[in-house]
């Protein structure tokens, strides 16, 4: 799938939550509407103009002429430094070009265009780059545990600016026994030039850099194919970044993940005339069992991905069981409903309503750590719209379902995912926090093993942007709390009988507006959010006394939209 119609399937998949007018509407077919009206009803010479981007593929190196159009003459220089506690620190350095019009001190950056250019300082925190003339806002973050720092500069030709930045950490969860890590990342080792078929180009040490800029502590690099990227991998380890060896393996009904795993583990797709459902079963229990006997961890990628080769097949849900854990949150697509990732999160809960637990997990799935996938396509989009209203008797008499969904996307659902596309994409854009014994010493509790083991029992929750740590009787996600719902107190001490006692710690660098309570079930309760930003974050936290849902699974949620939202795994309610 291209990322032109990924993108077009998004869409259409949020809108027909709300408009069943376009459920026989696919992105192959709206895609090819959109090259029609471009070619037909647009002037190419009078065309939005990307100036941070040009539509080349990767055959180039990214971080050299990341945001600058091919041919571009008017340069100026800038260097940038970023720093924690007096020392150099990787950091994400976003760069929004002004448009004619914009000030950087009401700038949004919901303008119908995306001008944003992602870059990373170095593992020392410096950055040197160029960029095309004019004036920036400057975004500059680091995860979940930092306040975002915002600045504007004027880039001038032929001159060098210099900006440095001290960043603030307003919670070190590492001391509180916790760290951010991603699970699913691709590299240069998934491309053609070792025998694949992804459109990357970055080289492991350019990811872990990118995953250290989000303040990960951990990461996998789960290329497809093969497992050529492991020692390169292996030798990014530092005293402040566990790598962790994984391969995506290919099956046609679906992606595994092998994790941990230092063998080349191989699903033997058969042909056509081979191909049966008891066939296919054997080969997935054959590989996880291979996974599993060799200390790894199973992982279904992406159950529900848009396309059916990559997406688990629905009919061999009963043996869902052969796997540890679930990524219900894949990166390349918001969590919202009517995305892929809801539909992930469904599986999920209906696993858990037949007894299955599968720990939640997240991955970026990211192929390209610039994150420019979209500029050039969301200008194309724009273009079409404008054309679409300057003749839009002829066009939805020509193409009536394809025009009204374009309109409809235009009006609904293109604000968030420009919104999305530039806030949560690249390394890390979703994390997964694991919870690790802190009285164990460092080397025992900060390598693969100890890392898979804590994703296997669910001491985790997943996030974009928010920090949720979540206490039911004291106990963290993944464990078991007894409940006696006659009111008298049954089990260990701290366990409770007829009501629960949450503690939720929730801290975040961009405003939240909503607690969600959930089950198996789904949401049980809403809680509004309340409280003002201080230091550079919001404190949200809370203790609240509640009844004994019903349910055998508790869990919680935290959001603002799809681009700030946490998720945790559940308690496990023992009747």
């Amino acid at each position: 799938m291209s990322k032109e119609t990924k993108f077009l399937s998004i869409a259409i998949g949020l809108l027909q939550v709300t408009d069943e007018s376009v459920n026989a509407m696919d992105a192959d077919r709206l895609y090819r509407y959109v090259e029609y009206v471009l070619r037909k009803y647009t002037d190419p010479k009078k065309r939005r103009i990307n100036e941070v981007d040009y539509s080349d593929g990767n055959d180039r190196n990214r971080f050299h002429q990341n945001g600058i159009v091919k041919g571009e003459k008017h340069l100026g220089s800038i260097f940038i430094e970023t720093r924690s506690g007096g020392i150099g620190t990787p950091a994400q350095v976003k760069f929004f070009k002004l448009l004619p019009g914009e000030d950087a001190g009401d700038f949004d950056r919901v303008n119908g265009k995306i001008t944003m250019i992602r870059d990373i300082t170095g593992f020392d925190g410096c950055l040197s780059r160029k960029l095309p003339v004019g004036r920036y806002v400057i975004e500059v973050s680091k995860g979940s545990e930092y306040a975002i720092i915002t600045d504007d500069i004027e880039i001038e030709e032929d001159k060098y600016s210099r900006k440095s930045y001290d960043l603030s950490r307003f919670v070190n969860m590492e001391e509180m026994g916790w760290i951010a890590g991603e699970l699913h990342h691709h590299s240069v080792y998934s491309s053609p030039v070792f025998g694949g078929d992804d459109d990357v180009v970055d080289t492991p040490q350019e990811i872990a850099n990118s995953q250290m800029a989000m303040g990960l502590s951990y990461g996998a690099l789960s290329d497809h194919h093969i497992i050529l990227s492991h020692p390169a991998w292996k030798a990014l380890k530092r005293h402040n970044f566990v790598p962790i060896i994984s391969k995506e393996i290919s099956t046609s009904n679906g992606h595994v993940m092998a994790m941990g795993v230092p063998i080349d583990v191989i699903y033997k797709i058969p042909e056509d005339k081979d191909r049966t459902d008891e066939y296919l079963r054997n080969e997935f229990v054959r590989i996880t069992d291979v996974i599993k006997e060799n200390g790894g961890l199973a992982q279904i990628n992406h159950p529900r991905d848009l396309q059916r080769s990559i997406s688990w097949n629905p009919n061999f849900n009963d043996m869902l069981d052969i796997f540890e854990t679930m990524e219900i949150w894949n990166g390349s697509n918001p969590m919202m409903p009517g995305s892929t990732n809801d539909a992930a999160m469904k599986l999920w809960m209906d696993c858990m309503k037949r007894g299955l637990f599968l720990p939640a997990t997240t991955g970026s799935d990211t192929h390209n750590i610039c994150a420019d996938d979209y500029h050039i396509l969301f200008d194309e989009v724009m273009d079409v719209l404008d054309a679409i209203k300057a003749n839009d008797t002829t066009l939805l008499k020509e193409y009536p379902e394809e025009t009204h969904v374009m309109l409809e996307i235009g009006e609904k659902i293109l604000p968030l995912l420009e919104k999305w596309a530039e806030t949560c994409l690249s390394s890390g854009c979703v994390r997964t926090y694991i919870n690790f014994d802190a009285s164990m010493p460092r080397e025992d509790t900060h390598n693969p093993e100890y890392i898979m083991d804590r994703l296997r029992r669910g001491r985790s929750f997943l996030t974009n942007g928010p920090i949720l740590v979540s206490r039911v009787n004291g106990k963290l996600p993944g464990h078991k709390v007894s409940v006696s719902t006659d009111g008298r107190k049954k089990g260990k001490t701290g366990d409770c009988g007829a009501e629960l006692e949450i503690e939720l710690m929730i801290l975040a660098n961009r405003r939240l507006k909503t607690l969600k309570l959930c089950t198996e079930n789904g949401v049980y309760k809403d809680i509004p959010l309340k409280g003002g930003k201080k230091n550079g974050f919001y404190d949200y936290s809370q203790t609240i006394k509640e009844p004994v849902p019903d349910g055998n699974y508790l869990y919680f949620m935290v959001q603002d939209d799809c681009t700030n939202l946490a998720i945790t795994n559940p308690v496990i309610l023992v009747r």
